[in-house]
């Protein structure tokens, strides 16, 4: 193979220089919510049409490709919502279930495969990583395409251990089974390691949100939140005006806990970190030579900290869901967050949209929104995927990169046509919106999904989770933060982006 060799000089020269202006970001990478695909409602009707219009997208592949019943092994975690997204012994009635078969049959059949995950044990979340690690150095074809941990899957590809996306013949970034923005944000000198396809259904469930009790919403008589939204007025400004007035010390006591009512519950870790990708403030952006650089310490950013910090810290508007709080109740910080709305707490919260799955049994009616925009200028809804959906990764020892491109993009074209549909339309729809333009929230909450460099190489680094480390110390001093943490974030990614130009291929 041919080692690239090609360094540009003035890499960490452009590293160094902070983007002073307070508009961060490429909006032609990002999604527009204005133009997503899936219809209003939730019937028979438009899922049949949302399937058809599908259908008429093909990949494009050799018509004759047969690979004489190969194996084709995929590395996932042993948690069932990554189970989900790849394993269906027959139909049974389950949405999910029933397309994951219909989709592993029609590849299996079309391409004469068989489909074989394989379930590594992730209650040490290192475990698949390492796993993969040691089979990749000793040479060994352990699996042909690994779905790993976003942060841990990073670390992989700094390393040299995969194979680069462009190289693979027949994937097509720009079908729509795959999200273009992951491999837009984290191609490097023309390089992309990482990339995310609709055959990752969880990359859906770990979208951040917001849910609204529409009965508090009401008492208060507030603004029609889901027209705010598409009006493009759904700002933090407008937000925290409503959070403010819907504390109330339920039971008299003089004091805020758990039992009084609050306008916003969300927990004090990632829960923040996704404040700087809606309010449009990347760690990292790349330049005019396709090289990430510093983009974080801007007027925009203390701003955000600022808003942030109103939002979370002015008088008891948001109840914040601590690790002490959590170890009294041997529970999640997701579930008791779900928990306190759920019992009409709270009149917003910030979940996931996994477990938006804990409200089934809420009496009282709900919403789905994104998170707010910094202000109306801001020209879209953000939200980032959790980094713990998986990242797809091709091992270097894959022996036949043209077999696996095909297999690839039919798994991926075909999820785009049956599994997604049936995630989106019916079971977020049905089973956890209670109204239709909760599905139109979802198209533009799922629209607005965005990746950074800086997030995905963000261990060691720590300004990715600048907003939540000064959150969690009451603090808005981004400046001295920043200055903190700049030297050794520079050196971080120099050598993320040598190691990234330094690889064969």
């Amino acid at each position: 193979m041919k080692k690239h060799v090609k360094i540009l000089c003035g890499a960490l020269a452009l590293l160094t220089v902070a983007a002073l202006s307070a508009s961060c970001g490429d909006d032609s990478q990002k999604g527009d919510p204005k133009n997503t695909e899936a219809p209003v409602t939730g019937s028979t009707e438009s899922t049949e049409a949302i399937t058809n219009e599908r259908e008429l997208i093909r990949e494009e592949v050799p018509a004759d490709a047969d690979y004489q019943g190969y194996a084709f092994r995929i590395q996932s975690r042993d948690a069932d919502h990554h189970k989900k997204e790849l394993s269906a012994e027959a139909e049974n009635g389950e949405t999910i279930n029933d397309a994951v078969y219909k989709r592993n049959t029609a590849v299996e059949e079309k391409l004469n495969i068989k489909i074989v995950p394989i379930y590594e044990d992730e209650s040490n979340e290192a475990n698949p990583q390492s796993l993969l690690r040691k089979a990749i150095m000793a040479s060994d074809d352990y699996v042909d395409l690994a779905l790993m941990h976003t942060i841990l899957a990073g670390q992989l590809a700094a390393d040299g251990l995969f194979l680069n996306w462009y190289d693979i013949p027949y994937i097509d970034f720009s079908k729509p089974w795959w999200n273009s923005n992951v491999s837009n944000a984290l191609t490097i000198d023309g390089r992309c390691y990482l990339a995310v396809g609709d055959l990752c259904i969880s990359a859906i469930d770990y979208a951040w949100s917001m849910v609204f009790n529409k009965k508090l919403a009401e008492n208060y008589d507030l603004e029609d939140i889901y027209q705010l939204v598409i009006d493009g007025k759904w700002t933090i400004d407008k937000f925290n005006t409503m959070i403010s007035q819907a504390a109330v010390d339920l039971n008299g006591d003089g004091k805020y806990d758990d039992t009084d009512q609050y306008g916003f519950v969300t927990h004090d870790n990632s829960a923040i970190v996704n404040w700087m990708f809606a309010l449009d403030q990347p760690v990292t952006k790349m330049n005019a030579d396709g090289i990430p650089e510093l983009a974080i310490n801007t007027d925009h950013m203390v701003d955000i900290v600022n808003k942030v910090d109103e939002v979370l810290h002015s008088g008891h508007q948001t109840f914040i869901v601590t690790d002490k709080y959590t170890s009294g109740l041997n529970t999640s910080h997701d579930l008791a967050v779900a928990n306190l709305f759920s019992g009409d707490q709270a009149l917003f919260a910030a979940l996931r949209i996994y477990v938006i799955d804990e409200l089934r049994s809420m009496e009282t009616n709900f919403g789905i929104i994104p998170f707010p925009k910094f202000d109306e200028e801001q020209s879209n809804y953000y939200t980032h995927v959790d980094g713990h959906a998986p990242m797809m990764c091709l091992p270097k020892t894959a022996e036949n990169t043209e077999r696996t491109g095909v297999i690839l993009e039919c798994l991926n074209a075909e999820s785009y046509r049956t599994c997604v549909p049936a995630e989106y339309e019916i079971v977020l729809t049905e089973k956890f919106s209670r109204d239709e333009m909760s599905v139109k929230m979802l198209d533009i909450i799922l629209a607005g999904r965005n990746q950074n460099f800086g997030y995905v190489y963000d261990s060691g680094v720590d300004l990715q989770w600048s907003l939540t480390f000064l959150m969690k110390q009451n603090s808005t001093n981004f400046a001295s933060y920043y200055k903190s943490h700049e030297k050794g974030a520079l050196k971080k990614y120099q050598q993320i982006i040598k190691a990234h130009q330094d690889i064969e291929s």
